[in-house]
């Protein structure tokens, strides 16, 4: 199992550190819209590895960077971030400085069974990064996403 659980193709894009924070998006579609996204949180692949569309990815890791880049702590809310998360419930913190993921893998099988690699149901996990290492994931991998949506 190369880079953790995902084979990388030559066509992978990302950014980031897979030790602190990484973004990383295999198309697997012809115009590229469509592919394996996964997010790496100190060394953790949180995605399922299926193919998922592009574009609500972008849209959910823009908005996850915008909290980020924004001052002050916020408390632990729920963090949705698409199909390929869906076995997870997710929940993120921010203090000055950190970002704090936390999460379990859902006890229901409404969707498809999670990958092996997901933590047992109830057993949860509690990964802190450095806002600038979620920030600079954001500003390395949006550029090469965006061009594979077309400039969208």
């Amino acid at each position: 199992m190369i880079w953790h659980r995902a084979v990388r193709r030559d066509a992978t894009v990302g950014g980031g550190d897979i030790a602190e924070f990484r973004v990383e998006y295999t198309p697997t579609s012809n115009d590229g819209r469509f592919g394996i996204f996964q997010l790496y949180v100190r060394g953790n692949a949180l995605g399922d590895a299926t193919t998922t569309a592009l574009y609500p990815h972008v849209r959910n890791l823009h908005a996850l960077c915008d909290v980020a880049e924004r001052l002050g702590t916020h408390r632990p809310e729920p963090l949705i971030l698409g199909d390929t998360f869906d076995h997870l419930i997710i929940t993120l913190e921010a203090t000055e400085e950190d970002m704090a993921f936390a999460f379990t893998t859902r006890p229901e099988r409404q969707w498809a069974e999670p990958p092996p690699w997901a933590p047992l149901p109830g057993r949860r996990m509690r990964l802190i990064v450095r806002r600038e290492e979620v920030i600079s994931a954001w500003r390395e991998a949006e550029p090469k996403l965006r061009h594979l949506l077309g400039g969208v």
